[in-house]
């Protein structure tokens, strides 16, 4: 993200500001869910965190659904981070003001990550099921894009 815009929301303290608590959730099992609870327990969230913690490469759809469809108010801020091949990158870290917390905490938000924890921990019970389904999937896609009248690579 070379072309990042700048971030300058200006800083203020928990008493300046009033934070507004989105919504939460209705389905427990979603990727929606435990990215929410990620950040009510105070994590910041990066899209190589959202790979290994809730199995998603698209965090910032994820991030825009609890903002614009649930009434979050999640911050960010972009960070350097070096790579393995020598570059270093900009990438985004979501997080949720400690004043958003506070009210979340307060609407009983424990209750409704230990719901989400115990649901998509059930949910990955299911993951040998998901991957035969995806495998039949795209053999499906496979035979409906090959064309009879053209001929194998070795023939």
């Amino acid at each position: 993200m070379k072309n990042a815009r700048p971030h300058n929301k200006a800083e203020t303290s928990d008493l300046e500001s009033s934070h507004s608590i989105g919504a939460f959730p209705v389905r427990f099992d979603t990727v929606t869910a435990e990215v929410l609870c990620q950040l009510i327990c105070g994590e910041t969230i990066t899209g190589m965190d959202a790979v290994f913690a809730a199995y998603t490469t698209r965090l910032s759809a994820y991030i825009y659904s609890l903002r614009h469809a649930y009434g979050w108010e999640i911050e960010h801020r972009d960070i350097a981070v070096g790579t393995k091949d020598g570059r270093v990158a900009e990438i985004r870290a979501y997080y949720l003001h400690r004043g958003v917390i506070r009210g979340a905490l307060a609407m009983d938000a424990m209750a409704f990550c230990q719901r989400v924890k115990v649901a998509r921990q059930k949910r990955r019970k299911s993951a040998g099921k998901a991957y035969r389904e995806a495998d039949a999937r795209n053999a499906r896609r496979i035979a409906a894009a090959l064309n009879p009248h053209q001929l194998p690579l070795e023939y």
